[in-house]
């Protein structure tokens, strides 16, 4: 136990550091199944099982239902205190994912934040310089945000901003990322797109969020700016795109 916690410290994931404790319990003590069931405030209840497997049959099934959070293993040869603190350590685990995926997201939106946002800009245009990947920066504002939230109140509001969240990320493509980067502006990145291909992604992009809404009186602003041709810093491309969202929404 003492070179799992060890391991915990060192450890990039906390959900592969639960699979790879339940896995080396089956492995040390020879075992056919093992199943960690775990519940937090923020996350409700999860279950893990070893191997990363489904939970199916009905084993697997009756011990995932149990109401009690806790190390279920078959057959049950583990005493109290070893499952208990294998227990713990999964919780902690899983605890530290979760302070690490809410150190980078949006709260309301899920959505990475403003700061995680510039570190990738940053990353990618040091990468579209070194080997000339194009990529194309997406600026978008839910427009009269502030109207809603004065008519309908700003629950409301939250519920549009979640709703965009949604909405964007059903509609990425692998290699592109969204965040929200202000209080109604969000920001998608374009994975290797060129600036026709981009204002087009950009465009379906915006539709797809408003479809999350269902509310006909919300639209977006948007602008646009491709990297390394319009622009070789992280500072002026993000300049170039604002100016025309605000060129945007002044027509």
């Amino acid at each position: 136990m003492a070179e799992l916690a060890a391991e915990l410290a060192r450890t990039p994931s906390g959900v592969g550091f639960i699979y790879d404790a339940l896995d080396r319990l089956v492995d040390d003590y020879d075992l056919v199944d093992a199943l960690l069931v775990v519940q937090s405030p923020s996350s409700g209840r999860q279950a893990f099982r070893t191997g990363r497997r489904p939970i199916r049959g009905h084993w697997a099934t009756e011990r995932a239902a149990r109401s009690t959070p806790g190390l279920y293993t078959d057959p049950v040869i583990l005493q109290p205190e070893t499952a208990e603190s294998l227990t713990h350590l999964c919780e902690v685990a899983l605890r530290l994912d979760l302070l690490a995926h809410d150190a980078t997201h949006d709260a309301l939106t899920g959505l990475l934040n403003r700061r995680s946002f510039d570190d990738l800009l940053n990353r990618a245009m040091s990468r579209s310089i070194r080997y000339g990947w194009a990529f194309t920066l997406v600026i978008m504002d839910l427009n009269r945000l502030k109207d809603l939230n004065d008519r309908l109140g700003h629950p409301a509001g939250d519920e549009v901003l979640r709703a965009v969240g949604r909405g964007l990320r059903s509609s990425l493509r692998a290699g592109d990322v969204a965040a929200r980067i202000g209080g109604d502006e969000f920001a998608v990145i374009l994975d290797g797109t060129e600036p026709e291909v981009g204002r087009g992604l950009a465009s379906r992009l915006s539709v797809a969020a408003g479809s999350m809404l269902g509310w006909a009186e919300v639209a977006f602003a948007v602008g646009t700016a491709t990297a390394p041709d319009e622009a070789s810093d992280a500072t002026r491309l993000l300049e170039l795109a604002d100016r025309r969202l605000y060129e945007a929404k002044g027509r």
